[in-house]
């Protein structure tokens, strides 16, 4: 048996930041990792690493390349 998931994908920017921003604060930031995401490529990753066999279907846009590649 096969899973087709039709979902989102998302590129997930994720921030480290020296501490909470206050109002009116601007802080740099100390590193920047992107990673692939989104709850409906979430489900179809867990379900293929349970042993299902998965195939995701959902929208690229531009910059979308990482999200094949999952």
């Amino acid at each position: 048996m096969e899973i087709v998931n039709f979902g989102s994908m998302n590129l997930d920017y994720v921030y480290t930041v020296p501490d909470f921003v206050r109002p009116g604060e601007t802080l740099a930031v100390e590193s920047r990792a992107v990673y692939c995401g989104g709850k409906g490529l979430n489900q179809s990753v867990a379900a293929a690493r349970a042993g299902a066999a998965v195939r995701h279907a959902g929208m690229l846009g531009a910059g979308g390349e990482a999200l094949r590649a999952v």
